[in-house]
């Protein structure tokens, strides 16, 4: 039922201030300053004067980032989620 909308993966960042994921992920680090996890099979790192999470679902990421500094996507073949999430 909870996928009857979204049928792919969703990342959105919005006005370089909130990033939003929508499907399965594996969160991997967070601290004050950057937050990084595995998504449809990319490491991504996010960094910032401030980062602050602000939702942590089984399915959704809500992040917001002030003064972003770097976003960085790498795809990963052994890293990412598909093979890992039940």
């Amino acid at each position: 039922m909870k996928k009857l909308f979204q049928l792919t993966p969703l990342l959105e960042l919005s006005q370089y201030e909130t990033l939003k994921i929508i499907g399965p992920y594996r969160f991997l680090h967070a601290d004050a300053t950057s937050c990084s996890f595995i998504y449809a099979d990319y490491h991504i790192i996010v960094r910032g004067k401030s980062v602050e999470i602000n939702a942590l679902k089984e399915e959704m990421l809500h992040l917001s980032i002030d003064d972003l500094e770097e976003l960085h996507v790498k795809m990963t073949k052994n890293m990412g989620v598909k093979d890992n999430v039940e």
